[in-house]
C-alpha cells in the first residue's frame, strides 16, 4: 500500500514539475515578446518632459511604437529601480530593458522652444534663430513646401541641432499627433485658417462648418486671416488689413478667389486639425468677434450686417 502511494505521489511531483516548466516556458516566450520592439524600422526622435511619472514616459514611448505597453514598462522601471531623466532622445528600436537603460542619461545642453498654434514658418524661423542661432534663410529654403506641417508644439532641441534635425523633428511630430485623424491636403489648409480665424477651442468647430457652408455653395471664404498672410512683414506678421487690402492680387486671397487658398497660411495645432475633421453642422454663414472677442454667428448677410452695426463701431 505504501508503494502504491509513493507511486501515485511521484506521478503527481512528475505532473506538478511538467505543468512548472511548461507555465515557465509561457512565461518566458510571453515575456519576452512583451518586452521586443514592435518597431523594426528607422530611429524615433523624441522628448521626455520634466516631470514625467514613469507611465507617463512609458505611454511616450507606446505612443511613438517603441514598446508594447506602458504599464508594464512602468514595473519594470520600478522593479529594477531604474532614475529615468527627461531629455531630448534618439532611439533605436530595442527591447524594453534597452529603452529603459537608454533614457537614463538625460542630457544638460538643449534649449526648450514652444511654437504657438497658428505660427507662420517665417515666425518659426525668428524663434529657431534667437533661441538656437539657426539661419533663418536656411530654414526657409527647406521648408518651402512645408507650411501647415511644421506642427505647434513644446521641444527640447539638443544646442548643436541641425535645421535638418529641427525641420525633422517638426514634422514627425505632425505625423504622429495628426496619425489618426487622415487628412488631406485641403484639410490642412482649411485648419490653418480656422487656427487664425477662431479664437476659442469650442469656436473651431462651428467656424469650420460655415467656412465649408460657404466652400460648399460655392462661395467666396472671405477670411481677413488671408489677407493678413499676404501682407505679413517681419515688422508685422499678421497686421490687421483695411478693406482696400482685399484687392491685393494673390492665389492666397480668398476675397478675390473662390475656392481654398493656394497652401496653408500657418501651421495648425491639433484642435484645429480636428475641428475641421469634427465639423459642427450648421446653418450659419457667417461670423465677427466684437471688441471683447465674444463670436456672434449669422444666417444670412442681413443678419451678419446688424451684427456689425450692433457689435462694430464702423466709425473708426
Amino acid at each position: 500500500m505504501t508503494n502504491k502511494k509513493n507511486h501515485i505521489a511521484a506521478r503527481s511531483l512528475a505532473k506538478f514539475s511538467a505543468l512548472i516548466i511548461v507555465l515557465s516556458f509561457v512565461f518566458y516566450i510571453a515575456w519576452q515578446y512583451i518586452i521586443s520592439s514592435p518597431n523594426s524600422g528607422q530611429n524615433v526622435s523624441l522628448t521626455i518632459p520634466s516631470g514625467s511619472s514613469a507611465l507617463k514616459i512609458g505611454q511616450i514611448l507606446y505612443d511613438n511604437n517603441l514598446i508594447r505597453s506602458p504599464r508594464v514598462f512602468q514595473i519594470f522601471v520600478r522593479f529594477n529601480n531604474i532614475s529615468l531623466q527627461a531629455g531630448d532622445y534618439n532611439l533605436s528600436p530595442a527591447k524594453l530593458p534597452s529603452i529603459a537603460q537608454a533614457l537614463t542619461t538625460g542630457r544638460e545642453d538643449e534649449v526648450r522652444i514652444t511654437i504657438p498654434e497658428g505660427y507662420r514658418r517665417e515666425q518659426i524661423a525668428e524663434l529657431l534663430e534667437s533661441k538656437l542661432g539657426v539661419a533663418p534663410k536656411d530654414f526657409l529654403a527647406a521648408t518651402k513646401e512645408l507650411e501647415g506641417y511644421l506642427f505647434p508644439d513644446t521641444y527640447s532641441f539638443a544646442k548643436d541641432s541641425t535645421t535638418e534635425d529641427i525641420i525633422q523633428r517638426l514634422q514627425a511630430n505632425f505625423e504622429l499627433k495628426a496619425r489618426n485623424l487622415n487628412l488631406t491636403h485641403e484639410d490642412v489648409i482649411l485648419a490653418s485658417i480656422v487656427e487664425r480665424e477662431a479664437l476659442t477651442p469650442a469656436e473651431k468647430p462651428v467656424v469650420a462648418g460655415i467656412l465649408k457652408n460657404r466652400l460648399k455653395d460655392g462661395w467666396a471664404l472671405e477670411v481677413d486671416a488671408s489677407i493678413q498672410y499676404i501682407m505679413g512683414k517681419s515688422s508685422d506678421w499678421w497686421p490687421t488689413p483695411l478693406l482696400g487690402d482685399r484687392k491685393l492680387k494673390s492665389p492666397y486671397n480668398t476675397y478675390l478667389n473662390r475656392g481654398l487658398p493656394s497652401g496653408p497660411i500657418g501651421n495648425p495645432g491639433l484642435v484645429s486639425l480636428s475641428a475641421v475633421k469634427n465639423s459642427t453642422p450648421t446653418d450659419y454663414y457667417f461670423y465677427l468677434h466684437d471688441k471683447t472677442g465674444q463670436i456672434h454667428y449669422a444666417k444670412t448677410n442681413s443678419e451678419h450686417e446688424a451684427n456689425i452695426a450692433r457689435y462694430i463701431d464702423t466709425s473708426h
